[in-house]
């Protein structure tokens, strides 16, 4: 009996050997216009549809309810670091809102995008193998933007620079 199961256990191991693993689940990239569209139709406040560079991967478009149900529009991308980077969009933004956007991190200054002022917040990582989060912040006309994420400082500026053109506002053709 222990002869035959040993048999058995050989067996299926060579054949988990030889059989083909898949690296990584590839998942179309995300309909950021089209989530917008609806998105739109749905708030009070522009919704931002920012023209990255190439080798953004979009992975998420939706609107969210947002911490103390403030809606607000969620986008994120993979960027070509391969690191993540957000965009957060939000009217009547709260206090609550503004720490779980940037993961209650600290006020560290302010960064000039495109002429415009942005607060940035950063928080160092838990652990050893995280990279540190950053994030932007801009409130204008009770709209408030935050640019986000793992992504290093450039990338987020690029972001935040390609969120507020006004072609990222108008709706999709």
């Amino acid at each position: 009996m222990v002869i035959s199961l040993a048999v058995v256990i050989g067996c299926v191991a060579v054949v988990l050997l030889f059989l083909p693993r898949p690296g990584a689940v590839e998942q179309p990239p995300t309909d950021v216009a089209g989530a917008a569209a609806g998105a739109r139709e749905r708030v009070d406040f522009p919704v931002p549809v920012p023209a990255v560079p190439d080798g953004w991967t979009p992975n998420a478009a939706r609107l969210d309810p947002g911490p103390d149900g403030v809606p607000t529009w969620d986008v994120g991308w993979v960027t070509p670091s391969d690191q993540y980077a957000g965009l957060r969009v939000a009217g009547d933004a709260t206090d609550r809102w503004l720490r779980d956007v940037t993961r209650s991190g600290e006020l560290e200054g302010v960064q000039d995008v495109g002429g415009q002022e942005w607060d940035v917040y950063s928080r160092e990582p838990q652990r050893r193998s995280e990279p540190p989060f950053r994030a932007l912040v801009r409130e204008q006309d009770g709209v408030t933007t935050a640019v986000l994420g793992t992504a290093d400082v450039p990338e987020l500026i690029e972001l935040a620079d390609a969120a507020q053109s006004p072609a990222a506002l108008e709706p999709p053709a």
